[in-house]
């Protein structure tokens, strides 16, 4: 799980970059802008850690023989902590009306 998290923080900052250094670089991203793409990347991020936690257990359980699955397999909690990482890396407008 620890190093699933460390892939994806990676790969978090990676998309946060190359959007500073391409879409946003001559101007900030606007406030909707930045939760919009918030916003996506929560849901991509429920999405991509459910996945992974499942196909963990899924492993895990072929390997023992017994059929293990997850009590819950979304991974909201971590889709959050992805998603603010995403918008305090993105090049946001500051102050004012944007």
């Amino acid at each position: 799980m620890l190093v699933d998290w460390l892939v994806y923080g990676l790969i978090i900052w990676g998309v946060a970059t190359v959007l500073n250094k391409t879409a946003f670089k001559v101007q900030p991203a606007s406030k909707g802008a930045a939760w919009g793409l918030t916003i996506l990347v929560f849901f991509l991020s429920v999405a991509a850690l459910s996945a992974a936690k499942v196909i963990r257990y899924q492993a895990i359980s072929d390997s023992v023989g017994v059929p293990i699955s997850p009590r819950n397999p979304l991974d909201m909690g971590g889709a959050f902590v992805f998603a603010w990482l995403f918008y305090s890396f993105l090049n946001r407008a500051k102050g004012g009306k944007s």
